[in-house]
């Protein structure tokens, strides 16, 4: 039996609540951010015995996300190399390059809500932390990290509030809209040109067709722009592996099976051909599908989109994922929707998530310096 009805922001109390019925899958999907949750809860099993060979056929970000104290707790299952989609044609009729800098971004927003003030560049959707969290990471901040006197909690440090003062700023400008993601009301604007860019990862192709079908053909694709000009620095952005829960009762097989479904050529072919999958699997990344096809949704000219998400993995920054991401990501929601509908500020609903988590582990026993 296959469950996918699971999301990623479920999955985490979804997983207790079977751990606490005794009724866990025999594995699971989860990101990369969750499995720390998954495994200090007794989840996640320990499969270095099955897996702990594999760490040479494995891209070193995805291998480092699943290991914790040199032990194996998930099969990576790919990366999320960040992109800055945007409609080509559409920057092509007002003159527009793609922009290199966060200051380049701003003006050509400012374009092209000019000339037409019905579209937007893009949204800051206060639904999207996982997105914010990725710029963060990009401007140097680091929400989480620990050493042996316990977690540092710095998800309102200097980086990440100047990241927040500037989509502040924007949105105060009017020149980009809060659209929450994965709404009607957003696929409607990635549909009718509304809005002329998305900021995500390489894993969006397929979701563009699957939102705006006759948008196909018309979009581009570029590293995301930086605070400093020449710079090539990244966020993660998603990826995910999968993990053989505590309570199977086949770990053997279970082990076997997750192996084989991140690592054969065949579930690669599967992933790469629908979910457009950037493997974790190296060799995976020198599968057809990859090295000779662009994604349908891109215009021609963008042919290397694969060879830029291998350079673009290789800038993306290392990150450490916290205890309660999911509490985050639901505080980040919270305060963020609150200061969007209330004129509130951005570095004030970032302090707002900082204490909640502070005060989230402190309650569940974490030594938070």
């Amino acid at each position: 039996e296959v469950n996918t009805s699971v999301g990623a922001a479920d999955i985490v109390s979804k997983l207790s609540a079977a751990k606490e019925a005794g009724s866990l899958p025999d594995i699971t999907n989860t990101t990369y951010e969750n499995l720390p949750n998954l495994v200090i809860n007794g989840i996640a099993d320990d499969i270095t015995d099955a897996f702990g060979e594999y760490e040479d056929q494995i891209a070193p970000a995805a291998w480092n996300l699943t290991t914790f104290d040199g032990k194996n707790y998930a099969v990576p299952q790919g990366t999320g190399p960040q992109f800055l989609f945007y409609r080509a044609d559409i920057f092509e009729s007002l003159g527009l390059e793609a922009p290199t800098t966060w200051d380049e971004y701003a003006e050509a927003a400012r374009t092209i809500h000019a000339a037409d003030p019905q579209s937007y560049l893009a949204t800051f959707p206060a639904n999207d932390a996982q997105l914010f969290s990725a710029l963060s990471a990009q401007a140097g901040a680091t929400w989480w990290s620990q050493d042996a006197d316990g977690w540092s909690v710095n998800i309102d440090s200097p980086e990440a509030t100047k990241v927040a003062d500037y989509w502040d700023g924007l949105v105060d400008e009017g020149v980009i809209t809060t659209l929450k993601t994965w709404t009607p009301e957003w696929q409607a604007a990635l549909a009718d040109g509304t809005l002329v860019s998305w900021l995500s990862a390489v894993w969006a192709p397929p979701l563009i067709l699957q939102n705006a079908p006759d948008t196909a053909g018309k979009w581009g694709a570029v590293r995301i722009p930086q605070w400093n000009a020449g710079e090539q620095v990244s966020g993660a952005l998603g990826g995910s592996g999968t993990v053989v829960t505590t309570g199977t009762a086949h770990p053997e097989e279970a082990r076997e099976f997750a192996i084989w479904l991140n690592n054969s050529t065949d579930a690669l072919n599967a992933y790469i051909e629908n979910a457009s999958i950037w493997p974790a699997n190296l060799a995976g990344r020198d599968l057809p599908g990859i090295k000779d096809a662009a994604p349908d949704a891109l215009a021609p000219g963008f042919e290397d989109f694969y060879t830029l998400a291998a350079e673009i993995d290789d800038e993306t920054v290392p990150v450490t994922w916290g205890p309660n991401v999911a509490l985050a990501y639901s505080s980040f929601g919270d305060a963020f929707g609150t200061a969007i509908s209330d004129g509130g500020s951005f570095r004030d609903a970032l302090g707002t998530v900082q204490d909640a988590v502070v005060a989230d582990m402190t309650k569940l026993g974490f030594t938070v310096e």
